[in-house]
């Protein structure tokens, strides 16, 4: 935590309009998520005379094909999508950097075996492992949210292992490097201390990038069905269950989307935005 708030030390914010539009987005859509017990109504609450009603006062986006408020099952979605998406993130970022960071360190036939698993990785599209997984845990396990967390960081590592590899190979032949082995220092004190925090500025770029990309994938894997479960509150899901009533009611497919939208133009943004900041420093020297 110390080495991220050094990181950010002493950097001038630039006036970038991107970047603040995208912090603004992220951070309205984390309040609504944040606070939807206090500003939504019951989102499992049905009321069939309420049925594919239309937007209005009383509902802001309209009801679902049981009366439930989409208002409400969009703003807990939004909290439930965040959190799936945040939780895969950290999950893909500590697996993936510290199998890069021993990759690019160790090099020889560690950094061989291990450059082949990532082309393996890389060779297949994602989705389709996702699809898989979820599939082949639901029938062991049941279904589970964790399902989807596991089957997305199953595939999601490899983006980080790959950057954290590339900057590994770079600072490994620094001075700095060469005087703490020359003092004794073993190489998990090292990689701990050195290696990863050094690398931890353009890893959280690729992170705050990421989480756009996860929430596609959440959303993808609900509207397949394979995703989050009802009738627990899910984008993707959402999606869905409104596909049938897309010509009599596009409220239900639309408000979902919008938000899917909003959250991967935010976090793309933001993710610019620390990228262009980040460059104004030059962090390994």
């Amino acid at each position: 935590m110390f080495k991220v708030i050094e990181i950010f030390r002493g950097i001038e914010i630039p006036k970038n309009n991107l970047c603040r539009i995208g912090l603004s987005v992220v951070l309205f859509i984390i309040l609504l998520g944040s606070f939807a017990p206090l500003i939504a109504k019951d989102p499992y609450e049905t009321n069939m005379a309420k049925r594919l009603e239309s937007p209005s006062s009383e509902h802001f986006f309209g009801a679902d094909q049981l009366g439930r408020d989409l208002f409400s099952r969009v703003i807990y979605g939004a909290r439930t999508s965040l959190i799936v998406a945040i939780t895969i993130s950290a999950f893909s970022m500590g697996i993936g950097c510290l199998i890069g960071a021993v990759s690019g360190y160790f090099g020889g036939i560690i950094d061989d075996v291990i450059g082949r698993i990532i082309d393996v990785f890389l060779s297949i599209p994602e989705i389709v492992v996702n699809i898989a997984l979820v599939g082949v845990f639901c029938t062991i396990y049941g279904s589970s949210t964790w399902n989807v967390i596991l089957a997305v960081v199953f595939t999601n590592w490899v983006s980080y292992a790959r950057i954290t590899r590339g900057i590994v190979l770079s600072l490994k032949e620094r001075e700095f490097i060469f005087c703490s082995k020359a003092i004794g220092a073993k190489s998990s004190w090292i990689l701990f201390k050195h290696i990863i925090p050094n690398a931890l500025g353009p890893i959280i770029v690729l992170a705050t990038l990421n989480v756009g990309n996860i929430i596609l994938t959440i959303a993808s894997l609900g509207f397949l069905g394979l995703g989050i479960q009802p009738p627990t509150p899910e984008w993707g899901q959402l999606l869905n269950s409104g596909k049938n009533y897309i010509a009599t009611a596009p409220w239900i497919t639309f408000f979902p989307g919008l938000f899917i939208a909003l959250s991967v133009f935010g976090f793309n943004l933001l993710g610019e935005g620390l990228r262009d900041i980040l460059e104004r420093r030059r962090i390994y020297e």
